[in-house]
Parts: structure tokens; sequence; C-alpha cells
């Protein structure tokens, strides 16, 4: 993103809240290491452009649902990482998948798709 439009307030608040939910993903999962929060990495990766779509001001290009996309998903998979890296990933996953980091790093980008989905039914 260039510098002009990191300034815009509504473009931080999206990431800021996209951020805020990968930090509380991994401190909840420090404090329940055995449990799993399969709906975690989808929700951080679908805020970012759901959140921006919700502005009824902002109609905008698609490279910048893009951005805020790459964004959502960056910081869930880095979630995914972190809590992967520090044994917090100790719970079940679906028996469709061969563990629970698969299984994060899928529902990230199945979160991804739904953000953008949502952001241009919402902008059509």
């Amino acid at each position: 993103m260039t510098t002009q439009a990191l300034t815009r307030q509504d473009l931080r608040r999206a990431l800021v809240w996209g951020f805020a939910l990968a930090v509380l993903w991994v401190v909840v999962a420090l404090i329940w290491p055995t449990s799993t929060f399969h709906l975690a990495p989808f929700l951080i990766a679908a805020a970012p452009p759901t959140l921006f779509a919700l502005d009824e001001n902002n109609r905008t290009d698609w490279t910048t649902i893009f951005r805020l996309a790459g964004g959502g998903i960056a910081f869930a998979l880095a979630a995914t990482l972190v809590v992967s890296a520090l044994g917090a990933m100790q719970g079940p996953a679906f028996e469709v998948f061969s563990g629970p980091f698969v299984e994060a790093a899928v529902f990230a980008v199945v979160g991804t798709v739904a953000g953008v989905g949502f952001a241009w039914w919402r902008m059509r």
C-alpha cells in the first residue's frame, strides 16, 4: 500500500481489527491450548475486507479490497504460525484435515475468499 493509502482512517481501522483478532486468538490459544478455535483464522482473514466494505462511504477499486484481503490472510497465517510454534495448537481438528495447522490454513484461505466475496456483494 502506498503511504497515501495507509493514511486513510478506514483502511487503518480495518487492518487494526484484523490484527487485534489475530492477537486475541494467540492469547486465548495460550490460555486454553487443548481447545481448538476452528473459526478464528476464518474471522481474522475475513475481517479487513468485510469491515471495509461495511462502511457506507467506501466505494473503491478492487486493488484496495485485495490488499486488505492480503493483510487479513497474512495476519491469520502469522497467528497460526505463532500459535503452532508456541505449542498451543493441541486441540482436535476436523477429521477431513490432517491436523490443526492444516485446518487453520484452509480456514484462513476460505475466510479470505468470503471477505472478498462479501465486499463484492456489498459494492456491486
